[in-house]
């Protein structure tokens, strides 16, 4: 029993430096010493900000129909599962897939060929051209 005991506590005393060092290391934070971050202070135009982005008539007609027939879908979620969409779609398919999708649709999507004029699906097109939607949240 003295032994084992004797054993734990030399092999306590042996790791005890790394132990220490260790945890001192990491309250520096991997730092020689500890820092003081310097926090620079930009003055921006908040109205640069928050002006909208200037359309031209057609995008604007465009965004309105993408907001009545598209973005309940084309949200990029659970509850909206269609994928986003915007620039880089309308680059990577080409315009006259995202036209031909739009007017037939998939399993997935219906169709507009009937609901939707061919100048109308340039509108939701032209608009696509302007957003540029972010990534997806990952689970």
């Amino acid at each position: 029993m003295n032994r084992v005991l004797l054993r734990c506590v030399a092999v306590l005393v042996t790791l005890s430096p790394f132990v220490v060092s260790s945890w001192v290391y990491a309250q520096q934070n991997g730092e020689a010493q500890a820092t003081v971050p310097t926090v620079v202070r930009t003055d921006y135009d908040m109205r640069t900000f928050i002006a909208p982005l200037p359309l031209t008539e057609t995008e604007l007609k465009g965004r309105g129909l993408f907001a009545q027939r598209c973005a309940n879908c084309h949200g990029g979620t659970a509850r909206n599962p269609g994928p986003l969409l915007g620039q880089q779609t309308v680059e990577r398919r080409g315009e006259p897939f995202i036209r031909e999708k739009v007017r037939k649709g998939s399993p997935m999507m219906p169709g507009f060929e009937y609901s939707l004029e061919p100048a109308q699906i340039d509108q939701i097109i032209a608009f696509l051209k302007t957003v540029a939607p972010a990534a997806l949240p990952r689970p």
